[in-house]
């Protein structure tokens, strides 16, 4: 079953074709619209236009381009089908059809990773049974404690590992695992049988899971005050890789687009305490630096920002520091909950302050800009010329792309005092490199007219291919069109224009109203054609084409020149092929009267046009 195409419109009407491919690559605001370096080929420059208002991505440069749902199934190299699973997802579209379709494609599991995850979800069934018995008491009294209730300790599947971690060895035994795989999920070490036992014997179990929901590990909170770690988490395993793992991603990915944002936070227990005044879009680190893997898995959110909350102390405000830089250069937009004068977590507020004034707090956000230079106030003052200098560079970046006002001379005399140099030699800076941005984008302009003069459409020289596209063009804008060219033309020379038309043909019968192209391009791409991304390649280029006289009243007019044009250039295209048969094998005098004939025919055409 193909995703019908009445779900295929909705989806690519509803979703922000800007926001969905920002969730995979960096995009840059421009008007209305964005532009990306295209992910399709060896792109040095933005070459990808993304409009918004079309709802439709085209890179100028190599002349890839689609819809949403295109550019998801072209970037992930996976099926339209799929493809539309996604964006349905991710816009928060529920449809039956769209799981039906999402059945068919279930990826299937590494066949050498299955006996772990099955291991593993065996544990995580014996941790929450763990929960439910006496010994298990104690284990709840402290989630009653942090006030985590039972719909809480069901929601993110808290369990208890009983103390005797014999038992836990025992009972996946008894469910048919061997050791090597229970080793292998990271809960023993221990190479002889006789002393195996779980390493997180005795502690309230938090579950890990991967992006796709999938148990891969555990954090493992101690209920003894001893000497022990207050946490033990899983190793590295086969299934479980810390630097790709975010705690609650797979719940997060459900609203965090809807939600337009997405919290970063330190650890599980800010994420519950989160959840509990009804912020659900958040996720934590579990105490690991930031990755490519995780920037990855954030901007795949396909939110409007990431919002940043690590802990208040200097190690937590270096981390944002840390955090911040390279968000911005994997170009996602984000803003830092500001603490002021409060370096409580989340979780401790919750616990002292109530649910207010967690809320209270975690909308109290600022820029990236403001947080960075009160870190170089305030946290790690700039000491050496060097320092000041690279500190400077790095904000004078960001300084020249701001309108002259108010809040950007505040800015300027905050950078003066963090970095000691003058406001006036600041200033300078920003107006120097304001001409090299000018310079730059005239030599932009430049290359962007090189690639519109190489664009192959330019360079038709045959009659009939441009007078099709013309009325291509038309039926692409007008419901006129369409009827006229099914009462007056029929069919078009060019077989990939012929194609087009007749998708256009069945849009218009359907929907009683001009043809939506994002639409069509998915219903074409949808369609399994073997030339299905060359026609919806060629119908982005033909919407997009500049050289056709606009449509006003009296349209007919520009209809009638393109027909006639076609069937003067079918004629000639017949009358080469009549003329080449006729003249093949024949004498030069036979030759002659069949040149002299055709000639008679097209004199005589002429004289009854006239």
């Amino acid at each position: 079953m193909a995703v019908p195409q009445d779900l295929i419109e909705r989806i690519v009407n509803e979703a922000d074709i800007s926001a969905v491919i920002s969730s995979y690559i960096p995009v840059i605001a421009k008007g209305r619209n964005h532009v990306a370096v295209c992910p399709f080929h060896d792109d040095t420059r933005p070459s990808m236009q993304i409009s918004r208002d079309k709802r439709i991505f085209k890179c100028f440069a190599c002349g890839e381009g689609g819809n949403v749902i295109s550019f998801v199934s072209k970037y992930e190299k996976i099926s339209f089908d799929k493809a539309a699973k996604k964006v349905g997802d991710m816009i928060g579209i529920v449809d039956e059809r769209l799981n039906k379709v999402a059945a068919r494609e279930e990826k299937t599991v590494d066949p050498t990773l299955k006996p772990y995850y099955d291991c593993i979800n065996d544990l995580q069934k014996f941790y929450q049974y763990g929960l439910t018995i006496e010994e298990g008491d104690v284990a709840k009294e402290y989630l009653n404690s942090r006030n985590l209730g039972p719909e809480t300790i069901s929601k993110y599947g808290i369990g208890y590992a009983l103390a005797d971690g014999r038992k836990t060895i025992q009972y996946l035994q008894s469910k048919g695992h061997s050791l090597h795989t229970i080793q292998g999920i990271g809960i023993t070490t221990a190479r002889n049988a006789a002393n195996v036992s779980d390493s997180n014997a005795g502690r309230v179990i938090f579950p890990l899971r991967n992006p796709d929901g999938q148990v891969v590990g555990f954090s493992a909170r101690r209920m003894k005050n001893d000497d022990t770690a207050k946490y033990i988490n899983s190793p590295e395993t086969v299934i479980f890789h810390k630097g790709s793992t975010l705690y609650n991603y797979s719940e997060a990915k459900k609203t965090a687009h809807r939600d337009e944002y997405v919290y970063l936070l330190e650890g599980f227990m800010d994420v519950m305490a989160l959840n509990s005044v009804g912020i659900n879009s958040a996720v934590a680190l579990m105490g690991t630096a930031l990755t490519q893997d995780h920037i990855a898995l954030l901007r795949k959110l396909g939110t409007k920002e990431i919002r940043v909350c690590l802990d208040g102390d200097n190690a937590g405000q270096e981390g944002m520091m840390k955090i911040t830089s390279l968000l911005n250069k994997a170009g996602l937009a984000h803003r830092i909950v500001a603490y002021g004068d409060d370096l409580r977590d989340p979780d401790e507020i919750l616990q002292e302050s109530g649910a207010e004034a967690l809320k209270e707090r975690m909308n109290n956000l600022i820029p990236f800009f403001d947080f960075q230079l009160n870190y170089y106030l305030n946290i790690k003052k700039l000491n050496t010329i060097e320092d000041k200098r690279k500190v400077l560079n790095y904000f004078l970046t960001y300084l020249s792309s701001m309108k002259n006002g108010e809040e950007k001379d505040n800015y300027i005399h905050k950078l003066a005092k963090a970095t000691d140099f003058t406001v006036n030699y600041i200033r300078e800076r920003l107006s120097k490199a304001k001409q090299d941005e000018d310079e730059i984008e005239e030599t932009t302009y430049v290359k962007d007219i090189q690639i519109a003069k190489r664009r192959p459409e330019s360079l038709i020289k045959r009659r009939i291919n441009k007078a099709e596209r013309e009325m291509l063009y038309y039926m692409l804008h007008s419901v006129k069109a369409v009827e006229y060219f099914e009462k007056k033309i029929d069919s078009f020379y060019v077989p990939s224009y012929n194609e087009i038309a007749n998708y256009i043909i069945e849009a218009v019968e359907r929907t009683k109203d001009v043809v939506d192209i994002p639409a069509l391009v998915g219903n074409i791409l949808a369609s399994g054609v073997d030339n299905a991304d060359a026609l919806a390649k060629q119908v982005l280029d033909i919407s997009d084409d500049t050289n056709h006289p606009p449509l006003v009243e009296g349209e007919d007019d520009l209809f009638d020149g393109c027909a006639i044009a076609i069937q003067q250039e079918k004629q000639k295209i017949h009358d080469q092929k009549v003329a080449s048969e006729s003249l093949n094998g024949k004498s030069v005098e036979e030759q002659a009267a069949v040149v002299a004939q055709i000639a008679l025919r097209k004199r005589k055409a002429k004289g009854d046009k006239k």
